[in-house]
């Protein structure tokens, strides 16, 4: 948890800095959101305006992350995920330049919370859950038995029941049926899951 901490400290002040507007989802959101688990790296979505990315690698570089900038050109031009290590710990930074709605949208209705001691913006629970639901694919001829071997299938049952008081199901439902994954939803919460 030392290394995390240590990357979000810097990642902070490259942020307040950078004035980028950005969000952490995957991984240290699920931690954040109460699911204790192993990560290697820190997900991050940004917005997509040059001048300002340009600067945030550069800072990047500055407090000692790896960016390699044909790298970062072809993703960007590609719309995929770049890959950023960290040279202070086994950590990477995989960051994406928003494009599509869905990432746009997260971006738009990130809040700031404390991770770690440091106030960062963060996806929302909902959100979160619904980037599960996205990476799972159709789960709907999965077996339970085998739906329960997916990280991905755990992590979302693990967060929907330890924040069930707290979720906005109404959004949860609307997001899911917009993105044709209500049959997905609606499968994962009659898993019994303790």
């Amino acid at each position: 948890m030392a290394e995390i901490e240590n990357v979000l400290s810097r990642l902070y002040n490259v942020f307040e800095a950078t004035k980028i507007k950005y969000v952490i989802v995957g991984g240290i959101a699920i931690i954040h959101y109460g699911h204790i688990r192993a990560t290697q790296d820190i997900d991050i979505i940004i917005e997509d305006d040059y001048s300002k990315i340009s600067q945030f690698l550069g800072l990047l570089k500055t407090y000692e992350f790896d960016v390699m900038m044909d790298q970062f050109q072809m993703a960007y031009k590609e719309k995929t995920n770049i890959s950023i290590f960290d040279d202070k710990s086994f950590l990477r930074l995989d960051i994406k330049v928003a494009d599509k709605k869905r990432e746009y949208e997260v971006l738009n209705n990130a809040t700031k919370q404390s991770i770690l001691g440091k106030k960062l913006y963060i996806a929302p629970l909902e959100y979160v859950l619904i980037g599960k639901l996205v990476y799972m694919g159709n789960i709907i001829d999965i077996p339970i038995s085998e739906l329960l071997e997916y990280q991905d299938v755990i992590d979302f049952l693990t967060l929907y029941h330890a924040n069930k008081k707290i979720i906005d199901t109404k959004l949860l439902l609307e997001k899911a049926k917009e993105m044709n994954l209500e049959d997905n939803l609606v499968k994962l919460l009659e898993i019994k899951f303790e």
